[in-house]
């Protein structure tokens, strides 16, 4: 009996290969960031608003903090389609979020974001081919 050779794929080709777990980590971290950035839009709010009574500041704080986490979380839903704009809106979202992150680094909560968006830079670096193909 014979049987028959497996087909063997050059590298290139398995390397434009969309991996599915690359792109599931890349989305979940990005998730992740959303949600913390929510909750410090919570948290600022009522430590400013509340507590302080400083109610026009604390809008306008915590609308830009609610537009970064809505920024990180579209960013994430979106990272799975095959689209070169995808990409490049995934790398500018981190690559902003990183610069609060940068700035308060010696807070815990911008540490641990910091840390999130170096995760995901490196997860989204490797997703390049993926999305821009040799030809």
């Amino acid at each position: 009996m014979s049987r028959k050779a497996k087909k063997v794929e050059s590298p290139s080709k398995r390397r434009n290969k969309p991996d599915p777990w690359k792109i599931k980590l890349g989305r979940s971290f990005f998730i992740l960031n959303a949600i913390l950035w929510f909750g410090y839009g919570i948290y600022v709010y009522y430590d400013m608003a509340v507590r302080n009574n400083n109610t026009s500041s604390a809008d306008i704080v915590t609308l830009f903090i609610f537009a970064n986490a809505s920024l990180l979380l579209f960013s994430g839903v979106k990272l799975g389609q095959p689209k070169k704009w995808t990409y490049f809106l995934s790398m500018a979202v981190v690559l902003l979020n990183t610069i609060p992150s940068l700035m308060n680094i010696i807070d815990l909560f911008f540490l641990l974001s910091f840390l999130i968006d170096l995760l995901i830079l490196w997860t989204i670096a490797v997703l390049f081919r993926q999305y821009f193909p040799k030809s």
